[in-house]
C-alpha cells in the first residue's frame, strides 16, 4: 500500500479533492490535525469523509511531527499542504523525508509578505511595481512615519482577507492596528507574527494568475478576476476564462517573479492590481489558490491542477493541455444583515438555474455579526457559462432564489 501524509487542509475543499484524487491513484490517505472542530463548516468535503487514518497532533510543532514520523512505520511517498500556516512545516518534514517539496528559502520569500516587498525591491525587480509600503512591529511606530491616505493595513503572515482593512485617515489606521495588536492567534490556531505592512492603496482592477509547475517551468493556466467586498476587502467574487488577461505579457512577467523568488514547485497564486498601463503586485502565494479557483479553472480551462499537485508531491509530471474555452464564476454568500441565519430554502430552485454547477452552504446555524473576513461567509454559488456575463449572472440567479430564515437579535 502505498501513502500520502495530508497535514491539515484548508476549508474550501481544495484538499479534500486532492485527499480524493490520491485515494484513485491507489493511496492511503494520512490526515494529521491539531483539531478537527475547524472543518465543523465543511458540511460536503469534510477531511474525515476521505482519510484513512488520523492523528490529532500540533501541526504547528515541527519537531513533535518529526517524533512521530521517525516512530511510524509507514513510508510516505509525498506530503502535502493546502493552507498558507502549514507551507513551511509541511516543507520541513519533507526535508526530512526526502520527498518532493519547496525549497524553504524560496518558500519563505512568499510565504511572509514583508519579505517579499523587500526582497524585489533590493533586487530592483519592475516587471510589477509595487505600492509604497512600510513594515511596523508595533502600533506606535506610526508616529514617525509619513502615511498617505487611504493606506490597507495587513498583517505579514495571515490570510484571507484577516487583519486587513483599507484606511482612509489617521484614526481609522490608529483603530485597526489597535485591534490587530490584541490578535495574537488566528481562527486556525496560528500564532501571528505580530508584524504588519502598510501600503499604499492602489485603486484598481484585482486579478490573480494562476499558475503551475511543469517540467518546462511555470506555465499561466488562467486569469481569475476578482471582486471584493467592504473597508476589510474580503474576496466575494471570482469569475476565469481564456479572455481576461489584461496584459500579453503576463505569462512572462509571473515566471520572471516566480523564479526570482527560487520558486520551482507547486502552484502559485499571484495577485495583482491593474492601474493604467502597469501591474501593482499584491502578493505571492505559494500554492493553489483558495476559494475553488482551481474547480473554477478546470470548468474553463480543462486543467485539473489539483491532480497535477498531488502527482508532483509523488515526484510525476503530467503534460499540461488547456482543453476548455470557457468561463467559470464563483459569487460567495455574504450575511449582510446581522442575526442568526438558521435555515435556507430554495435551494432545488437554485440547481436548476442554467450553469450552474455547485451550491454550498456552510453549517447553520450562522451567528452573523458583520463580514470581516472569509470566514464570515455563508456559502458559495459556482457556474459556468459560454461568457463571463452568462456565468455571472447564473451565480446570481442561483443566489437571488435562496431564502433565509434570520433571527434577528
Amino acid at each position: 500500500m502505498m501513502h500520502l501524509l495530508f497535514v491539515e487542509t484548508n476549508t474550501t475543499g481544495t484538499g479534500t479533492k486532492a485527499m480524493k484524487i490520491a485515494k484513485q491513484l491507489g493511496y492511503k490517505i494520512h490526515f494529521w490535525t491539531m483539531d478537527l472542530e475547524q472543518y465543523n463548516a465543511m458540511t460536503d468535503d469534510h477531511p474525515l469523509n476521505f482519510a484513512d487514518q488520523v492523528v490529532i497532533i500540533n501541526t504547528y510543532d515541527t519537531d513533535r511531527m518529526k517524533e512521530e514520523l521517525a516512530r511510524s512505520e509507514v513510508k510516505f511517498a509525498g506530503i502535502l499542504a493546502f493552507d498558507d500556516y502549514h507551507l513551511i512545516p509541511v516543507a520541513e518534514l519533507a526535508s526530512y523525508l526526502g520527498v518532493r517539496s519547496h525549497d524553504i528559502e524560496a518558500l519563505k520569500r512568499a510565504r511572509y509578505k514583508h519579505i517579499t516587498r523587500t526582497y524585489l525591491e533590493s533586487q530592483h525587480f519592475r516587471e510589477f511595481l509595487q505600492p509604497a509600503f512600510h513594515i511596523i512591529h508595533h502600533p506606535d511606530e506610526i508616529i514617525n512615519l509619513e502615511i498617505s491616505f487611504p493606506c490597507v493595513i495587513k498583517p505579514v503572515d495571515d490570510s484571507g482577507s484577516n487583519g486587513v482593512t483599507i484606511c482612509q485617515n489617521r484614526r481609522d489606521l490608529e483603530l485597526s492596528l489597535r485591534h490587530e495588536w490584541q490578535r495574537q492567534r488566528n481562527e486556525r490556531g496560528y500564532e501571528l507574527a505580530r508584524k504588519w505592512l502598510i501600503e499604499e492603496w492602489i485603486e484598481g482592477q484585482e486579478f490573480s494568475a494562476e499558475m503551475l509547475y511543469t517540467v518546462d517551468g511555470w506555465k499561466l493556466i488562467s486569469v481569475t478576476k476578482k471582486e471584493t467586498y467592504g473597508p476589510h476587502a474580503v474576496e466575494c467574487g471570482h469569475v476565469t476564462g481564456p479572455k481576461l488577461n489584461p496584459f500579453s505579457s503576463l505569462e512572462e512577467r509571473c515566471k520572471k517573479l516566480l523564479d526570482l523568488l527560487g520558486l520551482n514547485y507547486g502552484a502559485a497564486h499571484i495577485e495583482f492590481f491593474v492601474r493604467g498601463n502597469n501591474l501593482y503586485l499584491v502578493e505571492v502565494n505559494p500554492r493553489l489558490a483558495g476559494d475553488c479557483i482551481p474547480e473554477l479553472v478546470e470548468f474553463a480551462a480543462g486543467v485539473d491542477m489539483v491532480r497535477h499537485v498531488v502527482l508532483q508531491s509523488i515526484g510525476t509530471y503530467e503534460e499540461v493541455t488547456i482543453t476548455r474555452q470557457r468561463y467559470a464564476a464563483i459569487k460567495f454568500i455574504l450575511p449582510v444583515e446581522q442575526g442568526i441565519y438558521q435555515t435556507v430554502r430554495g435551494m432545488e430552485e437554485a440547481q436548476k438555474v442554467a450553469g450552474v454547477k455547485r451550491i454550498s452552504i456552510g453549517k447553520l446555524p450562522f451567528k452573523a455579526n458583520g463580514i470581516k473576513s472569509s470566514y464570515q461567509r455563508l456559502g458559495f454559488v459556482m457556474a459556468e457559462g459560454d461568457s463571463m456575463e452568462n456565468a455571472i449572472s447564473s451565480t446570481q440567479e442561483a443566489m437571488d432564489r435562496l431564502e433565509w430564515g434570520i433571527v434577528h437579535e
